[in-house]
């Protein structure tokens, strides 16, 4: 897909999960400021990737307030802003909820899924 900015739901969000402190976060918020979409998941769930990588670290992982969803930010390696998760059980959305329905926290440890 060609590269696209991203839609004001997914800048919402994406701003939301960088409003933790984590170390790194600094970074990835100035990448955050120019981000665009360069893949979507082919599911139809609302996950979007900001580049290409390996080394997929999660930094912050969001639940869903009233259901079993969930979505994460994930890094590749510590520097570089790599996209968004969305993991439910529920129907897929078109998109990800409202900021004010997350329960934002840093990920426990960064891990490589």
């Amino acid at each position: 897909m060609a590269p696209r900015a991203l839609t004001e739901r997914e800048r919402a969000v994406l701003d939301a999960l960088l409003t933790v402190d984590f170390e790194g976060v600094e970074e990835l918020r100035r990448q955050a400021a120019e981000a665009r979409v360069v893949g979507e998941c082919g599911c139809g769930c609302p996950s979007i990737d900001f580049q290409d990588g390996t080394g997929m670290n999660v930094r912050v992982n969001a639940s869903v307030r009233g259901a079993y969803d969930e979505l994460f930010l994930y890094s590749f390696g510590d520097d570089r802003l790599g996209g968004i998760e969305w993991a439910g059980v529920d129907e897929k959305p078109a998109e990800f909820p409202p900021p004010e329905l997350l329960e934002i926290s840093v990920a426990s440890r960064p891990c490589a899924p």
